[in-house]
């Protein structure tokens, strides 16, 4: 296996790890939704901005035609996933998201030309299979609808088609630029659905700061070295390591905030991370998975 696809499948899988810390921040933020995204979208981007600058890029035009797409899906991600969180239960939102490797699986092929080795499909089902039995020892709790439900899948549907516009912006653009440009769109479309909602942007005040400052910090980096890894990795294989969103979350919220770990939840961690281990390990026979030369 070249060492940039090990690097990149490695940088994924730590990227989640720290996404995974955005619901137990959103959690114990007293601040609104909405209120809430707009600023750790705006804080992200003060911190994006140092980081493109201390590397010596700049905003183009260009970079932001190509980043059109990415930050419009990702604006639009945030807004669908509050408004289907508050519709159906955290197990039906999980389950609907678990789906994502499969539609990665069925657009990457026409879309990139991966051609996924047989085994993929045997881990995909593995890793699925231990999201389901993770969801048996979850909290049962929270009342699904089925437009709630709708939405949840409509969701996912979005995540891939950020997933597949990031894919191709990275292919022209480096990992820093195009994040800074998509949050620049993010925040722009968040901005009127904010407004319209009556929650408003006023800025946080006092303690209020520290948990959007978080959500920049780490969430915010974890999308910043997602997009690094898009450029190195296939994108099938992006939709599995995706996957560990839905089984260390439950870990950090036993560790952080004493929830409640059930054995079949740890049983079905324990399937999920032993099957995503050996898809980050194998070597890779693909083509579409060598794309050295891309920028950084």
């Amino acid at each position: 296996m070249e060492r940039q696809v090990l690097v990149g499948r490695a940088t994924a899988a730590f990227a989640i790890s720290l996404m995974a810390f955005g619901p137990i921040i959103v959690k114990v933020s007293d601040l609104s939704e909405l209120r809430f995204v707009f600023w750790r979208l705006v804080a992200a981007l003060v911190v994006y901005l140092a980081f493109l600058a201390g590397r010596g890029g700049r905003l183009s035009l260009a970079a932001l035609r190509t980043s059109f797409w990415g930050g419009l899906l990702f604006g639009l991600n945030l807004v669908l996933f509050i408004t289907f969180m508050r519709r159906t239960s955290a197990t039906h939102a999980v389950v609907m998201g678990s789906l994502q490797p499969i539609v990665l699986l069925g657009v990457a092929g026409p879309l990139f030309g991966e051609r996924p080795r047989r085994s993929l499909y045997l881990w995909s089902l593995l890793a699925v299979g231990g999201v389901v039995v993770s969801l048996q020892g979850g909290d049962p709790s929270g009342v699904a609808t089925r437009s709630g439900d709708a939405l949840a899948f409509v969701g996912m549907l979005f995540w891939c088609a950020y997933y597949v516009a990031s894919k191709r912006a990275r292919a022209t653009l480096d990992s820093a630029t195009y994040q800074v440009c998509l949050t620049l769109v993010a925040t722009v479309v968040i901005l009127p659905v904010a407004l319209i909602s009556g929650h408003g942007i006023a800025p946080p005040s006092g303690a209020d700061w520290w948990p959007v400052v978080l959500m920049a910090a780490l969430p915010g980096t974890g999308h910043l070295l997602t997009n690094y890894a898009h450029g190195y990795v296939s994108l099938t294989v992006m939709g599995l390591i995706n996957l560990l969103f839905t089984v260390i979350t439950p870990l950090y919220a036993w560790w952080l905030v004493d929830e409640a770990l059930g054995g079949m939840q740890a049983l079905g961690i324990v399937i999920v991370v032993a099957t995503l281990a050996m898809v980050v390990i194998q070597p890779s026979e693909q083509p579409a998975d060598d794309v050295s030369g891309r920028p950084s």
